[in-house]
């Protein structure tokens, strides 16, 4: 069986949302400002049993494109809360940069690891890391 035919298994899962993040190579302030995003993103996700996959958006523009496939409306809702509540992220980051993404995009998508730079996945591995280090050290439900 061809690989490339088989559709992912995600396309039937309902409630999705998908943010763009820009990772210049030659902008190294930017590139951190976009993988801390995504750091964030990926520790919210785990939180709230949320399916995260990605998929490179603009190659020349070095923008990917973090999709978002929410387990149930409350997950969602907590989701959403918990970027809100990030002081780099607020209500701009949830209002202006998450949209609903295409079939297209959807079937298109791939695990992080596999679409984002290696260095981003170990950046981004760093900070989620060290928020579920901080959530499980004080006992809270979250802590940013």
């Amino acid at each position: 069986m061809d690989e490339r035919n088989v559709e992912p298994y995600w396309l039937d899962e309902k409630d999705w949302l998908c943010c763009i993040e820009f990772l210049p190579k030659d902008d190294p302030e930017s590139r951190g400002y976009g993988a801390d995003a995504v750091g964030y993103l990926v520790e919210y996700a785990q939180v709230t049993d949320t399916r995260i996959l990605a998929l490179v958006g603009d190659p020349d523009a070095e923008a990917y494109e973090i999709l978002f496939s929410f387990s149930s409306p409350e997950n969602k809702n907590l989701f959403l809360d918990l970027a809100r509540s990030n002081e780099e992220m607020g209500d701009s980051y949830v209002d202006e940069e998450l949209t609903v993404p295409t079939i297209d995009e959807i079937k298109r998508a791939r695990s992080l690891a596999m679409v984002l730079p290696d260095d981003v996945v170990g950046h981004t591995t760093l900070i989620s890391t060290t928020l579920m280090a901080g959530r499980e050290g004080d006992g809270a439900p979250y802590a940013n």
